[in-house]
C-alpha cells in the first residue's frame, strides 16, 4: 500500500515577495552647502572683531568712560559692565561681536547717556530705540544661522524646504542690515570711536558676506513650484519689518 503523498509536498513553494528597489538618494544641493557654510561664517563672525582701534585710541575712550563714570553721583544702571567692556578694547585692540552684545546687554543706559551727552543732535529716547532694535537683530542672528546651519547638516545637504529658504533670506537681511547699521550709521557704537577713527574688522566682513551668501542661497535654492511662495513671503515679510521698524523708530511703538 503506498503511502499517501505528503500535502505539503504537493504544494508549490511560495515565492517570496519581490522587494521593491529603494529610492535612490535625493541630489546633493549645491545651494544647500553653499547656505550652511554662510549660516556657519555667520555664526562664527560673532567670535571675531567687528571694531578694531589703536592703542591710543582705546586708552583714550576707557578714560572717558572711566572719568564719565566718576563725574556722576549716581551713574546709570550698567556703567562698570559699560567699563568692562572699554577694558577689553584696551587689552585686545578691538570689540568681538560678542562685546557688542554685552555692551547692549549690561551698558545700554549707559551708553545711551554718554552718546547722548556727545551727540546732542540725537536724544536719548531716540538713541534707545536704536539700540533695542539692534539687539533684537544681534541676539536672533546667531540663533537663525544656528538653526539653518543644523537643518542643513541634518538633512545632509539636500533641497530645502519653502520655509527654511524664506528663513535663509530672511537671517542673510538681517545680516546685511546689522553691518550696514555697523559701518554707515553707527547707531550702537559711541561717537567717541567713531569719530578717532575706528576701522572695521574681519568679522565685520564675515557678518556682511554671511549674510550675502544666506540670500544667494535662499534666492537659487527655489524650484519652479514654490519660487513664488518663497520670493513673495520673504519680500512681504522683510518690508513688514521694515515698516514696523522705522514706526518704532519714530514713535516708540509698533502699532
Amino acid at each position: 500500500m503506498q503511502e499517501a503523498a505528503n500535502p505539503s509536498s504537493e504544494t508549490p513553494a511560495e515565492a517570496s515577495p519581490a522587494q521593491e528597489p529603494s529610492p535612490p538618494p535625493r541630489p546633493l544641493r549645491l545651494t544647500s552647502l553653499f547656505g550652511s557654510i554662510a549660516a556657519a561664517c555667520l555664526c562664527v563672525a560673532y567670535f571675531l572683531p567687528w571694531v578694531e582701534v589703536d592703542a591710543k585710541l582705546a586708552a583714550d575712550f576707557h578714560a572717558t568712560v572711566a572719568r564719565e563714570i566718576e563725574r556722576r553721583e549716581k551713574p546709570s544702571e550698567g556703567a562698570e559692565e559699560f567699563l568692562d567692556v572699554a577694558e577689553t578694547l584696551v587689552a585686545e585692540g578691538a570689540l568681538r561681536g560678542t562685546d557688542f552684545i554685552h555692551w547692549l546687554r549690561a551698558g545700554q543706559s549707559f551708553s545711551r547717556d554718554l552718546d547722548s551727552e556727545m551727540n546732542p543732535g540725537v536724544s536719548a529716547d531716540d538713541h534707545l530705540r536704536r539700540l533695542e532694535l539692534v539687539k533684537v537683530l544681534l541676539y536672533g542672528l546667531p540663533l537663525a544661522a544656528f538653526l539653518l546651519a543644523t537643518h542643513f547638516l541634518m538633512h545632509r545637504f539636500r533641497r530645502a524646504r519653502a520655509p527654511v529658504l524664506i528663513l535663509a533670506i530672511l537671517t542673510g537681511l538681517g545680516a546685511i542690515v546689522t553691518a550696514a547699521v555697523l559701518d554707515l550709521t553707527q547707531a550702537f557704537i559711541t561717537p567717541a570711536l567713531i569719530e578717532g577713527g575706528a576701522q572695521l574688522g574681519l568679522g565685520w566682513y564675515v557678518l556682511l558676506w554671511g549674510g550675502v551668501g544666506l540670500c544667494v542661497a535662499g534666492v537659487f535654492g527655489v524650484r519652479p513650484r514654490n519660487w513664488f511662495r518663497v520670493y513673495f513671503i520673504s519680500a512681504a515679510t522683510a518690508a513688514a519689518l521694515g515698516v514696523l521698524a522705522l514706526r518704532y523708530l519714530q514713535t516708540g511703538g509698533l502699532l
